[in-house]
C-alpha cells in the first residue's frame, strides 16, 4: 500500500522495521504559456522511507533514495518530551536533500506534511543549508552557507519562509528582531567605506611589489604573506566586479537582492570573504594599516555577532499546519 500524506481520507499509519512507500509532493514541471499561474504538466514521485521504532524512545523516518549531496532526502525522528507536565511528541528535522526531481522547498514542505499527519505539532532543525558555488580558484569552498545571504537578499532564511523561528539554544529567546536589526545595520555600509579598504589594501601589494617592501604583521596574523596577497587580490578582483555590476544599488550589502546562486555567486561570494565567510585563515585580522593609514573592516563586529547568533540557534516551528502538495513561489 502507498500512503498519501494529502490524501485526508486515508489512514496514515506507519509500518516498523519495513520499507514504505510514501506519495510525495506534486512537481510543477511546466506552466500554461498564456497564464503562468496554471500548471500545464504535475508530476508526483513515489519515496520509499524505512521507518525504525528505537526501544519506543524515539521514531526514526527516513528515505532509502539518497540526495544530490549524498545525504537521504529526508531524515525524521519523533521523540516523546516533557512540556507543561505533559507528556507530548515533537519531530526533529536531521536532514533535507534536494535530489534531481525534488527542491529542499519540496521536500521541506513534504517532511512537514508527515509530520502533520502524525499529529506533531512541533519540530526543530539546525540551519545548515548551503548553495553550491562556482568560485574564483583560490577560495576552494563550493558550498556556501545559506543563511546570511538569504537574510540579506530578502530578509528571511530558508526555513523562516516554512513557518521557523530562531531559538537560542541556552536562554530559549527568539532571536528573529535582533537578526534583522544586525542585517539592516549592514545594509548601512556604505560603498565608500569598502572601496577605501579594499583598494587600499590592493594599492599596498603593489608598493611592495614594486619596492620589495615586507608588510609588518604579527606572525600569528598572517603566516604566509604570498598567500594572504592570493587573498586579498581575489577579494579585490571580486569587488570590482561587483562594483561594476550592482554600484547602482544604494550600498553593497543592499545589493544582495539581486544575488542569484545559479548566475552570479562569486561575485557577491568572494569578495564578502574580507568577513571571512568561508575563508578564516585571516580572519583574526580587523584592523589594518596600508601605506601608514589605518582601516578597520567595516561593521565586522555586528557581522561575526550575526554569523555568532545564527550558529547558535535552533530553529523551531511550534505549529504544524496542513501545507500545501505543491511548493510554487
Amino acid at each position: 500500500m502507498i500512503l498519501d500524506p494529502w490524501d485526508l481520507s486515508q489512514d496514515f499509519l506507519l509500518k516498523f522495521n519495513e520499507e514504505t512507500i510514501i506519495k510525495g509532493p506534486c512537481k510543477v514541471l511546466n506552466f500554461n504559456k498564456n497564464n503562468k499561474n496554471i500548471p500545464l504538466i504535475i508530476e508526483r514521485y513515489d519515496i520509499i522511507f524505512n521507518i525504525i521504532n528505537k526501544n519506543n524512545s524515539s521514531i526514526n523516518i527516513s528515505t532509502v533514495q539518497r540526495g544530490l549531496s549524498g545525504y537521504k532526502l529526508v531524515e525524521l525522528i519523533i521523540k516523546s518530551v516533557k512540556k507543561n507536565n505533559k507528556i507530548i511528541k515533537v519531530g526533529h528535522i536531521e536532514n533535507i536533500s534536494k535530489n534531481n526531481y525534488y527542491s529542499g522547498s519540496d521536500l521541506m514542505i513534504f517532511a512537514l506534511q508527515i509530520l502533520y499527519r502524525l499529529n506533531i505539532k512541533e519540530c526543530a532543525l539546525k540551519d545548515v543549508s548551503y548553495y553550491n558555488c562556482i568560485r574564483n580558484s583560490f577560495f576552494k569552498q563550493n558550498e556556501i552557507p545559506m543563511k546570511i545571504i538569504r537574510l540579506l537578499k530578502s530578509n528571511n532564511t530558508f526555513y523562516s519562509i516554512f513557518n521557523f523561528q530562531p531559538f537560542d539554544k541556552l536562554t530559549k529567546i527568539n532571536k528573529m528582531d535582533e537578526i534583522r536589526n544586525l542585517v539592516g545595520i549592514l545594509c548601512q555600509i556604505s560603498w565608500k567605506e569598502l572601496d577605501d579598504i579594499i583598494v587600499s589594501g590592493k594599492n599596498q601589494i603593489i608598493e611592495m611589489n614594486t619596492h620589495n617592501i615586507k608588510m609588518n604583521y604579527n606572525m600569528l596574523e598572517i603566516r604566509n604573506i604570498n598567500k594572504w596577497k592570493q587573498y586579498w587580490n581575489s577579494i579585490h578582483n571580486s569587488w570590482i566586479i561587483f562594483k561594476t555590476k550592482f554600484n547602482n544599488s544604494r550600498t553593497p550589502f543592499g545589493a544582495f537582492k539581486f544575488f542569484d546562486d545559479k548566475n552570479n555567486c562569486s561575485d557577491f561570494i568572494d569578495w564578502l570573504e574580507l568577513y571571512s565567510f568561508t575563508f578564516f585563515n585571516f580572519n583574526k585580522i580587523v584592523l589594518y594599516k596600508f601605506l601608514n593609514k589605518s582601516y578597520t573592516i567595516p561593521k565586522i563586529d555586528i557581522f561575526n555577532k550575526l554569523k555568532l547568533i545564527l550558529n547558535n540557534v535552533e530553529w523551531k516551528n511550534s505549529n504544524i499546519f496542513l501545507q500545501s502538495d505543491t511548493f510554487i513561489i
